[in-house]
């Protein structure tokens, strides 16, 4: 005998297909949570690291303005260092240019004649003195036109005794009260200078470049 379901089976697989598509879209639902949540907190942290690095840059920017300003500073220094070199060396290359004057004055001046004052004013010379007589202060200008470091000797006045003793009398007590006053100017030879620094300047290249040589791998 054939069994006839007479209950409502269509009405409850109806109810349990609405139950499944419910289920299947509450969780198609918390799956598209989940991935928004997971997008957003990925680009979250990508947004922190930019920002990160931009301050970062930020940070070393400013530091290499600190830098630049210092090396400014430097900059400074060491065009202060240099200036000072070289006025070191211009003093240290007039040292014996100085000495080789001072020498060639004790070999130029006569017997009869003494300076008491000697002046420079860049490459001019002032010679203030007492002399026997005017021919004593001739034979100085010879010598100093003869002489290779100086040039253009000039005599610029001679005050005779008789002529001193009459003018107000000086402070300093002279020994000779018989020798006249004079003074004479002359100027520097540039030629000779320049050859002793040229000379001065070799010679100081020399022992370098022996040192070299020895240390050199043969």
């Amino acid at each position: 005998m054939a069994k006839i379901n007479l209950l409502p089976w269509r009405d409850e697989l109806r109810e349990k297909r609405k139950k499944e598509f419910i289920a299947l879209c509450i969780g198609t639902f918390f799956l598209g949570v989940l991935a928004a949540a997971a997008v957003w907190f990925y680009y979250d942290q990508k947004l922190q690291d930019q920002e990160q690095a931009n301050q970062l840059i930020i940070s070393t920017n400013q530091n290499l303005d600190v830098q630049l300003k210092s090396l400014d500073g430097l900059q400074e220094q060491r065009n202060a260092i240099v200036e000072r070199m070289k006025l070191i060396q211009g003093l240290q290359s007039q040292r014996p240019i100085a000495v080789h004057l001072i020498d060639e004055l004790v070999r130029v001046m006569p017997a009869n004649l003494y300076i008491t004052r000697f002046t420079r004013s860049g490459d001019k010379f002032t010679f203030e003195g007492k002399a026997e007589s005017p021919n004593a202060v001739a034979e100085l200008l010879r010598n100093l036109e003869s002489s290779p470091w100086y040039r253009n000797a000039f005599m610029n006045s001679f005050l005779a005794a008789e002529e001193k003793a009459r003018a107000p009398s000086s402070v300093v007590p002279r020994v000779e009260e018989s020798y006249g006053a004079f003074v004479v100017t002359a100027d520097l030879d540039q030629i000779t200078v320049q050859a002793t620094a040229a000379d001065q300047a070799n010679a100081a290249s020399e022992p370098a470049s022996a040192v070299t040589t020895a240390e050199a791998p043969k």
